[in-house]
């Protein structure tokens, strides 16, 4: 099957990833050094497909294929330094090529057009990037805040309600005499 090609293609090309990014940077240019990059990848997979690629050391044939793309890119461009690292989205954007590519040759339906490539699979950012993770902290920290924060209204609330004086009662004290109870006294003067 074509997309079972597609995936062994991609993890051969796994192992050689930076060395077939360095030979496509003697183009000059990074857009140049993608371009052919991409072009000779595709055009080594259609022969890979058709059984047409080397069995063995199979490294040469991919860098005649971005040699073949570069063209005359090729004899105007100095040698790279040293080995250079393939960017991730280059990486990305090949390994996308390649699985279309495969569709294209394998006339893939759409349920595997679709399907799930852990290599293009988006990263999360880390969490001091999203503010919409609320603080992006860890269960442990949120239960220690929670506990803190609960501890300290307790304590308030128990101190305003220890130390909180009573108004003026509006019960009788013993000093205090009502109406009801205090003697009756005539007003004449006269005692029976």
């Amino acid at each position: 099957m074509i997309e079972s090609a597609g995936r062994k293609f991609l993890e051969l090309l796994e192992a050689h990833r930076n060395a077939l990014y360095t030979v496509a940077c003697r183009g000059g240019t990074p857009n140049v050094a993608e371009t052919a990059l991409q072009r000779g990848i595709r055009s080594a997979f259609r022969e890979y497909v058709r059984n047409q690629a080397p069995r063995s050391d199979q490294m040469p044939w991919l860098v005649q294929h971005i040699n073949a793309e570069l063209g005359e890119n090729l004899a105007s461009a100095a040698e790279p330094p040293a080995e250079l690292p393939m960017p991730a989205d280059v990486w990305a954007r090949l390994a996308a090529a390649i699985q279309i590519e495969a569709a294209t040759l394998g006339g893939a339906d759409e349920q595997s057009m679709l399907a799930y490539d852990p290599l293009l699979a988006p990263r999360k950012k880390s969490g001091v990037d999203d503010p919409v993770e609320g603080l992006n902290l860890s269960p442990w920290t949120r239960f220690v805040i929670a506990t803190a924060i609960v501890l300290f209204i307790g304590i308030v609330a128990t101190i305003i309600l220890t130390t909180h004086h009573a108004g003026p009662s509006t019960m009788p004290t013993a000093t205090s005499k009502s109406p009801a109870t205090a003697p009756a006294t005539s007003v004449s003067g006269t005692h029976p």
